[in-house]
């Protein structure tokens, strides 16, 4: 799955080569080929034109990579990064050099990531990047406007087996551009056709624990540069609770505070089987942040047999199965 938008310093705006009047069109390039214009030459016009109109592009690649070896470095430069398009590129992956197995005994992506810095080239900085097991996230700035990121956090919250491995799960990377926060998010969600409600439960997870975590660490960073009371800082943090957090709470590794899980799922109980209390009714995630990119191997799939789902597409009945994909129809479900 390939995306790219242009964000405006808090406003998103997002081509849909996706919608149904153009569906089943394959998944291409040409939209970004005919319509985002190339990158000026030079660093400095790149830099002039960012600060002047305030419009940064943003490429998110996401790929199960079935833990297959990835393609050189002059492929994936051919066909999935488009030189001097962007300004920000984000690549999520799954099942990244190795089985879930496999990853526990080694974790590291260092040979996927030297293979992207190879096909980005020398224009971009690898910025940040974040593991679960064998997923995995990275993002690249342009060397022109990376002077303008700053606060960058991550963190991963594994759904996985027992609720606690990361055979399946999210990682997160938030940051800010200039004055605009932007989060980026890689999932791997639960398979099978019959798990639509876990898969929404774990949607709801990870969104909550990120925008809980991230959100505060940003604005822990932000209070220790502008020297803001602690009295502020707790408020600015407490984006789910009407009380201040507890300073007993849990405390991170890198001293970001959260309330016990308890408090954020207090009337959720695991079952796929029917539909229960998962979390909040919203995404918390747009609340924390200006601009939110959620991606990955979701999982979700379409009501019905394959020799139904087959002989629909033979008739090209695609309306029916868009009304039928599960994504689509949380997506319309209000």
């Amino acid at each position: 799955m390939l995306s790219s938008s242009s964000s405006q310093f808090g406003l998103q705006s997002i081509p849909s080569p996706l919608l149904l009047k153009s569906w089943p069109r394959p998944l291409t390039d040409e939209f970004a080929s005919s319509s985002v214009e190339e990158l000026p030459t030079t660093y400095e016009e790149i830099k002039s034109q960012v600060e002047s109109l305030g419009d940064i592009l943003i490429r998110v690649v996401t790929w199960n990579m079935q833990a297959k070896e990835a393609p050189s470095s002059v492929e994936l430069e051919k066909h999935i990064f488009p030189s001097r398009r962007y300004h920000v590129i984000v690549v999520g992956s799954q099942e990244c050099e190795n089985s879930f197995v496999k990853s526990v005994i080694v974790p590291t992506k260092a040979k996927w990531e030297a293979v992207l810095e190879g096909a980005l080239g020398t224009d971009y900085d690898a910025l940040h990047s974040h593991s679960l097991q064998a997923s995995h996230i990275i993002i690249f700035a342009h060397k022109a406007i990376a002077h303008l990121v700053s606060s960058i956090r991550s963190l991963a919250i594994p759904t996985g087996i027992g609720d606690t491995l990361g055979n399946k799960g999210g990682i997160g990377i938030a940051l800010s551009i200039a004055e605009t926060t932007f989060c980026f998010v890689n999932a791997h969600l639960s398979a099978h056709q019959h798990a639509t409600i876990r898969r929404t439960r774990e949607f709801h997870k990870i969104s909550t624990l990120l925008s809980t975590r991230l959100f505060h660490a940003i604005q822990l960073h932000e209070s220790e540069t502008t020297s803001v009371s602690n009295d502020e800082s707790c408020e600015a943090a407490s984006l789910h609770s009407d009380d201040c957090i507890d300073f007993e709470a849990e405390v991170l590794d890198d001293g970001v505070i959260v309330p016990p899980p308890e408090a954020l799922y207090p009337h959720t109980k695991c079952d796929d089987d029917e539909r229960v209390d998962a979390g909040p009714t919203t995404n918390p995630l747009i609340t924390a942040f200006n601009n939110v990119f959620w991606f990955g191997d979701l999982n979700f799939r379409i009501n019905g047999t394959r020799e139904v789902v087959d002989g629909m597409l033979e008739n090209h009945m695609h309306d029916a199965l868009l009304c039928n994909d599960q994504l689509t129809m949380l997506l319309r479900f209000k």
